[in-house]
């Protein structure tokens, strides 16, 4: 068992935390492609516990900016979408993708005010039916890994989400943990076809899988 300590360590992921800075080294999924429409409506997401609103710009790029414009916390969930960033609806200030404020309506002419002024936005990249970002600290960004299944064309690829109500520690403990598979997942009755069938569609093959004698694996470690 974890100490009370090491746990928190591991699974906190916010701004200044030392699990958060490794985090952000890497380009992290954000919502599927198919959520976003040029110039159509927002998505609130949190990632690392920032609050942040993802949206396609009508010219069809991808953008994550902070969820709350930097002048009055106003939310940009109900902002609107620019050929290339957002706009608060409250007073005006226009964002670009990298989250730069463009305008400032609210000011005089010649004012120079909004050169000032910038907010939380992340450089988007779209691959595998996906939006990824890049929360962490070089610029420019790392390339986005060239993952095989992300190369793929969209006939031979498949991308889906699902809630987990839990840290991102307890979901890779339980996916690495194989010996829970053939107890949990398992039919009660493993001569029951009808059930191993619903599980394989409920679970993407795994009542399948689990159609093995062998439930105590073994796990060999290699370094890389």
């Amino acid at each position: 068992m974890l100490s009370r300590e090491d746990n928190e360590l591991l699974t906190r992921t916010g701004p200044g935390t030392p699990m958060g800075a490794l985090v952000r080294q890497y380009w992290i999924p954000v919502v599927l492609s198919s959520e976003l429409v040029a110039g159509g409506r927002v998505k609130r997401v949190q990632l690392l516990g920032e609050r942040l609103i993802a949206f396609r710009a009508k010219r069809g790029r991808p953008g994550l900016v902070g969820e709350f414009c930097p002048h009055r916390l106003a939310s940009l969930y109900f902002g609107r979408v620019e050929e290339a960033g957002m706009r608060c609806v409250y007073h005006g200030w226009k964002f670009g993708m990298d989250g730069r404020c463009l305008e400032m309506p609210n000011e005089p002419p010649g004012s120079g005010f909004a050169s000032k002024i910038r907010h939380v936005g992340y450089p988007c990249e779209e691959a595998g039916g996906m939006i990824w970002a890049y929360m962490g600290p070089a610029s420019p960004p790392p390339p986005i890994p060239h993952l095989e299944w992300t190369l793929l064309p969209d006939s031979h690829s498949f991308a889906s989400k699902r809630v987990q109500e839990c840290n991102w520690f307890q979901a890779m403990e339980g996916g690495i943990d194989s010996s829970h598979i053939s107890f949990l997942h398992a039919p009660l009755d493993p001569g029951d076809a009808e059930v191993t069938r619903a599980l394989d569609l409920a679970s993407f093959g795994v009542g399948s899988a689990v159609q093995t004698a062998d439930r105590a694996p073994r796990f060999e470690v290699k370094s890389t």
